[in-house]
């Protein structure tokens, strides 16, 4: 008997977010077909789960690890430089 994964499940396994997950898996490119139970989770077979693990790979080897709909430009946080206290200065003079 086949065994299958739940999204939590197979996320875990893939170490990534469950909605990552979900947006992979509308990725016309992986061509999965759609499994579910009777409570309408999606499950994912093994065969599954090999073809997101190449999918992973692909998109690391290309540089891309989200998808450029949904990443937004981030401007990096300018660091404070930090200054000695004036108070604690005249407090050891």
């Amino acid at each position: 008997m086949a065994s299958y994964l739940t999204c939590g499940q197979a996320a875990k396994q893939l170490k990534v977010s469950i909605s990552t997950l979900k947006r992979w898996v509308c990725d016309p490119e992986l061509g999965m077909a759609e499994f579910r139970n009777g409570n309408g989770w999606r499950l994912f077979s093994e065969e599954d789960m090999g073809n997101l693990r190449d999918y992973k790979k692909r998109l690391k080897r290309a540089g891309k690890r989200y998808s450029d709909i949904t990443l937004l430009p981030v401007q990096p946080k300018k660091r404070r430089q930090s200054r000695p206290q004036e108070s604690k200065l005249e407090a050891i003079a």
